[in-house]
């Protein structure tokens, strides 16, 4: 595949990536934006109102293979302050929309609990039955 063809496809992750961002959090065009390709910093770049619907930084990779762990080391060092980084990664022959996201447990953990004040499942903010009820809806 020629350089530019696969600078293509990964510019095409990332204006599908925050344009869905901007349409699931019913946010307003210019809050996130796809950087230029070789940019410094996130792929997607997120107005302070944007981070705090969606507090993650995320790097896009459009390849043949999952991405390896360089990938998320990337996202880490391009992270904004207060956001969880993550990579999302298109697998090959699948639509956008079936693209993938992930990050370092452990921080994702921290990280979830910290923003909804969780200390364990049997934390009083959370209600288990709703736990539950959803988890069962996938």
């Amino acid at each position: 595949m020629k350089t530019s063809s696969a600078k293509a496809k990964g510019r095409n992750l990332q204006k599908y990536v925050s344009n869905k961002i901007t349409n699931e959090f019913d946010l307003e065009e210019g809050d996130v934006i796809s950087r230029p390709m070789g940019s410094q910093g996130t792929d997607c770049h997120m107005s302070p109102k944007a981070r705090k619907a969606f507090p993650f930084s995320i790097e896009c990779k459009n390849t043949k293979s999952f991405p390896s762990l360089a990938a998320l080391a990337q996202s880490e060092a391009n992270h904004i302050l207060d956001t969880l980084p993550g990579v999302v990664w298109k697998p090959p022959g699948k639509g956008m929309d079936e693209s993938l996201i992930y990050f370092n447990f452990k921080e994702f953990a921290e990280f979830w609990a910290e923003k909804f004040g969780i200390t364990s499942i049997k934390s009083d903010n959370v209600d288990t039955n709703d736990l539950l009820v959803r988890r069962q809806e996938y």
